[in-house]
């Protein structure tokens, strides 16, 4: 089977009923399948329905952001941190690479701070209510780059006759 752009409605609710995240009315959230770009319990449900379906889906940890892992969790000096000013919630980037995980800050205490690099969600089970508002077959340009292309070429065009977000 070739691979598919999905793009679909969304409205994210954790266990208690509170609205975690939605998308736009006007914006749909286009991806394309296999490519790792949302999480693999919400892709193998999208990936079976079909355009206009309708469903809700719970996704649980092992398919979602995974279990709570405590070795996540680390104590740094607050000097190694690079903002002068720190706080519970502020998230930070581990590093310099553009894929290095984020943390986020848990507890400060003096000049020690604690960092937790497990995702927000994790442990979390998910409810998803989701419409299927586009199925089509990837374009060839697609796969290679592995992502979905806006209408008027990658990333949306910009009439420089290449992709320009690579």
């Amino acid at each position: 089977m070739a691979q598919q752009v999905i793009g679909f409605h969304f409205t994210l609710k954790n266990k208690a009923g509170d609205v975690l995240d939605r998308t736009p009315p006007e914006t749909p959230l286009s991806f394309l399948e296999g490519s790792g770009a949302i999480i693999e319990g919400l892709e193998e449900k999208l990936s079976k329905m079909s355009e206009g379906d309708t469903a809700e889906v719970i996704v649980r940890p092992e398919k979602g952001y995974g279990f709570r892992d405590e070795s996540q969790v680390d104590v740094v000096s607050k000097s190694r941190l690079p903002a002068d000013e720190i706080k519970v919630g502020d998230f930070f980037q581990a590093g310099s690479d553009q894929h290095a995980p984020v943390v986020q800050v848990v507890e400060v205490d003096g000049d020690d701070v604690t960092l937790d690099a497990n995702h927000p969600l994790a442990g979390e089970d998910l409810f998803f209510d989701v419409e299927v508002v586009e199925k089509r077959a990837a374009t060839p340009e697609e796969i290679s780059h592995g992502h979905v292309h806006s209408q008027g070429g990658c990333c949306g065009g910009g009439g420089n006759g290449g992709c320009g977000c690579h």
